[in-house]
């Protein structure tokens, strides 16, 4: 269906559940989504040395949208080979929890990973009593028996958390070893706190891939514009009897949502649903303000979006490198600049000294 013609009207006339049910089933496919899927399925589809990714991005964004996303043209793609070996999975994945005492699980890792592949060894209690490493060796030995292409670490920031005196490393290496041994992709899911498990070593770097599901940003004009499209979007596939103006209210879906679509749908979902039970027929600015998250919760949200985006900004990252490799830095040259530069010029040259230059690289002098 396309996205431009709204429900199926046939849902007037069923259950205010299923109504429900195809609302938070309905994913939107738009251009962040589009764009963060796309690397993703790129990198599975010709991964070179890459054997982690890390997808990250900030909280009700929509990573697990895209994971869901990706699984089914995934699955869509290797049915041939599902229908040939039926021990055959493309791809898995498991949601970490959060781990009590501040110290990641690793049993129940394990535990939750064989579960999702069917492993035999799961069904007998025995297993519950196995030693890590003996269950690192079922998982490795399930990873290769399903021939995965990819394996997904859902709310992976909670690998970060690591008892006292445990190296940050320690969690990324044993996550790269399963993938080198099994020769299956690992996609590490996460928040803006799973940052600090990238880039933690020089083989890290090189075997990994950054993917950012970024927000939509007010003040970027082709965000603003994609964003008041999706708000539209949304309206006409709530199943109410009247399509209700969200278009008119985009600003305030904004501001409550901080820019990511899943909190939207999230919210539209309470109010939908509070609707359909009060039996109106559409939404109303009151109805959208009464299930809005609030403001000191937006602001924590988007201090912590902020935050993020701040140290994924590599501007500066690249002068450092390039000074550091010996190569000139790039400045920036505005007009500003220059009449701050200007000033400066008047107010401390001396007469009679010539004014400092750039000379040409490579030390030598111009013969006139």
């Amino acid at each position: 269906m396309n996205d431009n013609e709204g429900f199926p009207h046939k849902l007037l006339e069923q259950s205010i559940e299923e109504r429900i049910a195809y609302f938070k089933n309905y994913t939107m496919a738009h251009p962040k989504l589009l764009s963060a899927s796309q690397k993703l399925m790129l990198t599975v589809e010709e991964p070179a040395a890459t054997s982690l990714m890390f997808l990250f991005g900030p909280t009700g964004v929509g990573k697990t949208t895209l994971l869901r996303r990706m699984t089914q043209k995934l699955l869509e793609a290797t049915r041939p080979d599902m229908e040939r070996d039926k021990g055959f999975i493309p791809i898995a994945g498991v949601e970490t929890v959060t781990p009590e005492f501040s110290n990641f699980d690793w049993k129940d890792f394990y535990l939750r990973t064989l579960t999702v592949l069917k492993d035999p060894c799961i069904e007998f209690p025995i297993s519950q009593r196995m030693t890590n490493l003996k269950l690192r060796m079922s998982v490795e030995g399930a990873l290769r028996h399903r021939r995965l292409k990819v394996f997904y670490i859902d709310e992976a920031q909670n690998l970060s958390k690591v008892a006292s005196g445990r190296k940050l490393r320690d969690q990324t290496d044993c996550i790269k070893s399963l993938a080198n041994i099994t020769h299956v992709q690992f996609i590490l899911a996460g928040t803006y706190e799973l940052l600090i498990l990238r880039n933690l070593s020089a083989q890290l770097c090189r075997r990994s891939q950054d993917i950012h599901l970024e927000r939509y940003k007010a003040d970027n004009l082709e965000d603003l514009r994609a964003f008041q499209g999706i708000v539209q979007t949304f309206q006409r596939h709530l199943p109410l009897q009247i399509e209700p103006d969200l278009l008119k209210h985009w600003d305030f879906c904004y501001e409550r949502c901080v820019g990511c679509v899943g909190i939207l749908k999230d919210w539209l979902s309470r109010a939908l649903f509070s609707a359909l039970l009060k039996g109106d027929k559409t939404l109303t600015f009151s109805d959208l303000e009464s299930h809005a998250l609030k403001t000191e919760q937006c602001i924590i949200l988007l201090n912590e979006a902020l935050h993020g985006e701040e140290q994924l900004n590599s501007r500066r990252d690249t002068n450092a490198l390039r000074a550091a490799l010996g190569l000139e830095v790039a400045t920036d040259v505005t007009p500003e600049t220059l009449q701050t530069s200007a000033k400066k010029t008047r107010h401390h040259a001396v007469v009679g000294q010539p004014l400092p230059q750039r000379r040409p690289v490579g030390g030598g002098h111009n013969a006139c």
